[in-house]
């Protein structure tokens, strides 16, 4: 899989699957000015947590973001 993001490319290509798909969905609910602020090159660490099977997806805002795999995030 090419790695595009280079804060998640020690994700497996189970979890960056993922993070891919959780992002665009996420991002489609937003706003234009919103979308600017969370867009993929904002993404400056992602975690795997294994306990809550999740992505702790971090932005450089500082704010960060439960990935889950059925495709929520909160």
């Amino acid at each position: 899989m090419d790695r595009k993001i280079t804060a998640a490319k020690h994700l497996t290509d189970d979890q960056y699957r993922v993070l891919e798909a959780v992002h665009a969905k996420r991002t489609r609910s937003m706003g234009e000015a919103e979308r600017l602020m969370y867009s993929a090159n904002n993404i400056v660490k992602v975690k795997f947590n294994k306990k809550e099977n999740c992505l702790h997806v971090h932005f450089d805002d500082g704010n960060w973001w439960h990935y889950c795999p059925d495709g929520t995030w909160y």
